[in-house]
């Protein structure tokens, strides 16, 4: 997108009647006396060379300070002589500082100091006999009251542990090898034991009782019809019991009753599908198809024409429409037509045929003779001069007109000009946004940028009771940069729009952004070229 400069310029000086001017809210500070006691106020006091405090201090004509003392806090590097109380010397050791009262430390006058205390060679073999007696008789006295938990062990007479106990005894057993070789030996031993081992050396015992026969036959019974000998374990048939062709055929019967009444209970729900299969939509729908101009769907068991194929009723209704074509009631039927044209098969040669007989516009030879009203050519001619001149008249006159009202606009009459038609050059447009619901950004204002590259335009914003008008004057670059610059604004309850411009699309765009919903825009713009 193109840049959008909006800066005002003013050339040979602004004058501004008034009291006061306002920058993007903030007031406009002159060289008035008030304004410049507003600007020391402002820094603190009233700008003097006396040493008052909270003023500013002027230099003199050499550049120094003349107020005599400034009390300050400072950070930077101060060259020359202080006098007086600084908060900060921390660049500073006492390498730099003279000795006062307060005398440096010496190892000499360390030992003048302490040399009242004591006399080195006698005083001070006494005292220290006396501190060994005392250090002596102390240590004894601290020792005394010790046991092991208050002494470190060494690294030669050690504590006594369970674990050092262990460790010194271990000579006397091989835990990990005699123990070992003892479980194994047991091991083998219980593994020999157990695998020469059968149900003749276990004992039973009064729950997993051993197979016999008897427990086996003992186990046994018979039933109806049976008889059941424990003592060798044979079933025999009890007579009579059983008939072998009566109760046989009756249970037959029964049980040949019994499979009609199931058979005809049964439905193809308790029937497995077979050879014969079952009828489902989508069997059914899978059977079908669709020929040329159809076309199926086998999900929905649909079908649908294709009318690029098939010519249904609103295709053809659309066909019969295209071809009459609006044509009129008279002529929108072949019959019609027909009838126009004298039902002439060939009208087209008939018509050229007619046409050919005609003298052409371009001049041509008349092979009939030609019978004229009493001088034509006469008439005709004077018609066309009164034509013509009355034309010329006009557009003198007009003519003259114009080029008095440019003269009349040029100094005396002396300077030199181009005469243009206005409207070559320039174009009078105006349009308008409607009711901009929500306030955002909106073209106002568009032209082709090839066609005008600058334009002075007046734009108005309207909100409930409120209006705000504004002059804009927009111009380009070759390299398509937009400078803006609005002035002349009024409001009647403050700033209703913003205005800005930008090139979309080969077009140049007055942009407007309303300050608040429902505001109406509407804008005139003097184009030119």
């Amino acid at each position: 997108m193109a840049t959008v400069n909006k800066n005002f310029r003013v050339k040979n000086g602004l004058v501004v009647e008034g009291n006061t001017a306002t920058v993007n809210g903030y007031d406009i500070l002159t060289k008035a006396s008030a304004d410049q006691s507003y600007i020391i106020d402002l820094i603190g006091g009233t700008a003097t060379s006396a040493n008052t405090p909270n003023t500013v201090v002027k230099r003199d004509g050499s550049g120094n300070f003349s107020a005599g003392t400034i009390t300050a806090t400072f950070s930077g590097n101060l060259t020359g002589n202080v006098t007086g109380t600084v908060s900060d010397i921390s660049n500073h050791d006492t390498g730099d500082l003279a000795e006062g009262t307060n005398l440096y430390f010496t190892n000499q006058r360390a030992l003048d100091a302490t040399s009242a205390a004591y006399d080195a060679a006698g005083a001070a073999s006494a005292a220290q006999s006396a501190a060994e007696a005392t250090a002596a008789s102390y240590t004894d006295s601290v020792v005394n009251g010790l046991d092991t938990d208050d002494i470190e062990e060494g690294s030669s007479n050690l504590y006594f542990t369970n674990q050092r106990a262990l460790n010194a005894t271990s000579s006397a057993y091989d835990a990990a090898g005699a123990a070992s070789a003892a479980q194994s030996a047991a091991q083998s031993y219980a593994d020999n034991l157990v695998n020469g081992l059968d149900t003749d050396d276990i004992e039973e015992g009064a729950s997993n009782l051993y197979f016999t026969n008897g427990r086996a036959r003992n186990a046994m019974g018979a039933g109806t019809g049976l008889s059941y000998d424990s003592s060798t374990g044979t079933f025999s048939v009890t007579a009579n019991t059983f008939d072998a062709w009566g109760s046989a055929s009756a249970a037959e019967a029964a049980a040949n009753s019994y499979t009609d009444d199931e058979i005809n209970a049964l439905t193809t729900t308790d029937i497995e599908e077979g050879t014969n299969l079952y009828y489902t939509d989508t069997r059914a729908r899978g059977a079908v198809s669709a020929g040329s101009g159809l076309s199926y769907n086998g999900g929905t068991g649909e079908f649908s024409v294709d009318t690029s194929v098939i010519a249904n009723k609103s295709y053809v209704d659309t066909a019969i429409t295209n071809l009459v074509d609006g044509a009129p009631g008279l002529l929108d039927t072949l019959n019609e037509i027909a009838a126009a044209i004298n039902d002439d098969e060939n009208f087209f040669t008939t018509v050229t045929n007619s046409i050919n007989g005609k003298l052409s516009l371009t001049g041509g030879t008349l092979t009939g003779a030609l019978t004229l009203n009493a001088d034509p050519v006469n008439a005709l001619e004077a018609a066309t001069k009164q034509y013509v001149d009355a034309a010329e008249s006009a557009a003198q006159s007009a003519a003259e007109s114009t080029a008095q009202a440019a003269l009349d606009d040029v100094l005396d009459g002396t300077t030199d000009f181009t005469a243009l038609d206005v409207n070559s050059v320039s174009r009078q447009v105006a349009a308008t946004t409607g009711n901009i619901v929500t306030a955002e950004a909106t073209t106002v204002l568009s032209w082709n940028k090839t066609d005008y590259r600058s334009a002075k335009i007046l734009v108005k914003a309207k909100n409930g009771s409120h209006t705000h008008v504004s002059e804009v004057i927009a111009t380009l670059d070759t390299s398509d940069n937009i400078a803006l610059n609005e002035y002349g604004i009024t409001t009647t309850n403050g700033s209703l729009i913003t205005i800005d411009a930008d090139i979309n699309s080969g077009s140049v765009r007055i942009r407007v952004t309303p300050t608040h919903n429902n505001t109406e825009v509407m804008a005139h713009a003097t184009l030119l070229a």
